[in-house]
C-alpha cells in the first residue's frame, strides 16, 4: 500500500513538474530561475532513464558493473548540468567538483543494495526449504 502512495507522488511530480515550469513561464516569461530548474528536471529525467536501461530492465550485468556504469552515466549528466548552470567554469572543473560525492553515495548505494540482495536470497532459500 505505502510503495503506492510513493510511486503515485513520484508520477505527480512527473507530470506537476514541467506543467508548473510551463505556467511560470507564461506568467512570468523565462528566466534563469525556470532554466536551472528546467536543466535539473532533464537531467533528473536521463537519471531516471539509466537507472530503467541497467537495473529495470533486467540487464545482463553484474551488479557492480551496473552500479559504475549508472554511476557513470549520472556524473556525467550531472557534470554537464553543472558546467550548463555555471556552477563550474567548464565541464572538466564541474566533474572534479561532484566527483567525491559521487564516490559516498555509490558506495553507500552498493552496500544497500547488497545487502537488500542477501536478504532476498535468505528469504528465497528458507521459502525453497520449506518445499
Amino acid at each position: 500500500m505505502k510503495k503506492n502512495y510513493l510511486l503515485n507522488t513520484i508520477i505527480g511530480m512527473g507530470f506537476g513538474f514541467p506543467i508548473t515550469l510551463l505556467c511560470m513561464t507564461l506568467m512570468s516569461g523565462y528566466s534563469e530561475v525556470i532554466r536551472e530548474f528546467l536543466v535539473w528536471m532533464v537531467a533528473s529525467a536521463l537519471y531516471g532513464l539509466l537507472s530503467g536501461v541497467f537495473f529495470d530492465l533486467k540487464s545482463n550485468l553484474p551488479l557492480p558493473v551496473a552500479i559504475v556504469a549508472h554511476c557513470l552515466g549520472c556524473m556525467t549528466i550531472t557534470a554537464g548540468g553543472v558546467a550548463i548552470c555555471g556552477y563550474g567554469s567548464s565541464f572538466l572543473s564541474a566533474l572534479l567538483r561532484i566527483l567525491p560525492v559521487f564516490a559516498v553515495i555509490y558506495v553507500v548505494v552498493y552496500i544497500i543494495a547488497f545487502f537488500l540482495m542477501k536478504n532476498d536470497e535468505k528469504q528465497i532459500n528458507q521459502a525453497l526449504e520449506k518445499n
